[in-house]
């Protein structure tokens, strides 16, 4: 016969109140909380040092050599072609893994560092590969750096931080003239950079994001609200040679963000170039093509009047 359990009529005595875990529990309860979070972050870092080992090796024989590049607050990973020359070509990362499920993931390195497909291209002798902050930098991941891949990830320590890494590199090499490429956020962070420095000869981004303000409105996207908007920072890098590149089947950065871009200054040498790509693939096979005629003649041609910087 079955027994109906009328939950109502449960006196105090049939319902006790929990027991309150002992000091004992609580402090076991603590430790595998803690021993948890180590092998969480401890496999973050078994997998930034195996993807990071993974690029070392493909970047090898076209002569890429690691870079550990000191950039106060951070340390930024680098991949190095040339010792010596006067231009230097600056290839700047995506976010990579900045957001999983809609939070900041733990460690933002890149499973397929896209920027890096396009360095390997380059036929220039002096090429530096910059990841962003956190990315390949195990030390330099989780919780107390997030805002840094996240709301924050185009921020003014994060602009500051690859600034200084590509000085670190230009006394090193002997360089005087800056070349940016940025891919995705690293497009918006090329602006950035070439907004504060008077070096700065030319300027490319591919599916590059220029306006996050814009793009946080129509993408439902978090509003990135720790970080600058390289829009508003157009004018200080409209005399610069500069050329954007966007899919026509991106639904990450929309075609129109560069069209956007061209209307905050008065730009001196500025194109955009339509692909049928989407956001990630069909860049790495186009990028020799590309190069040869749209990005080599733009590094070739001099560099605009001065423009006076300010802080950002």
């Amino acid at each position: 016969m079955t027994k109906t359990l009328d939950l109502g009529a449960l006196t105090k005595n049939q319902n006790p109140r929990p027991m309150a875990p002992s000091p004992a529990k609580k402090s076991l309860c603590f430790s595998l909380l803690f021993l948890a979070m180590a092998l969480f972050f401890t496999a973050c870092a078994t997998s930034s040092r195996q993807l990071w080992e993974k690029e070392v090796s493909r970047g090898w024989a076209a002569g890429f050599k690691p870079k550990d590049l000191s950039a106060p607050p951070f340390r930024l990973a680098g991949l190095q072609k040339g010792e010596s020359g006067t231009d230097l070509v600056v290839y700047l990362e995506g976010d990579g893994r900045a957001v999983v499920r809609g939070r900041p993931s733990a460690d933002p390195t890149p499973s397929h560092a896209q920027s890096y497909d396009l360095a390997l291209l380059d036929p220039a002798p002096l090429v530096l590969y910059l990841a962003r902050v956190g990315q390949f930098m195990p030390s330099y991941a989780g919780p107390q750096y997030q805002l840094y891949w996240s709301s924050g990830r185009l921020a003014p320590e994060v602009v500051q931080a690859a600034s200084l890494a590509i000085d670190e590199v230009k006394r090193s090499t002997g360089a005087q003239r800056v070349h940016l490429v940025g891919f995705s956020g690293g497009g918006g962070l090329a602006v950035l950079v070439a907004a504060r420095r008077d070096d700065v000869a030319s300027l490319v981004t591919v599916a590059g994001l220029l306006d996050i303000d814009w793009w946080v409105q129509n993408s439902g996207w978090q509003p990135l609200s720790a970080s600058i908007n390289p829009a508003k920072y157009a004018n200080l890098v409209a005399n610069i040679p500069q050329i954007h590149f966007y899919g026509t089947s991106d639904r990450v950065i929309p075609p129109t963000m560069s069209q956007r871009f061209n209307m905050m200054a008065q730009f001196s040498d500025f194109s955009r170039a339509a692909l049928d790509h989407d956001h990630y693939s069909g860049w790495t096979r186009s990028w020799p093509r590309l190069l040869n005629e749209y990005v080599i003649p733009i590094r070739n041609r001099n560099l605009g009047a001065p423009v006076a910087k300010e802080a950002i």
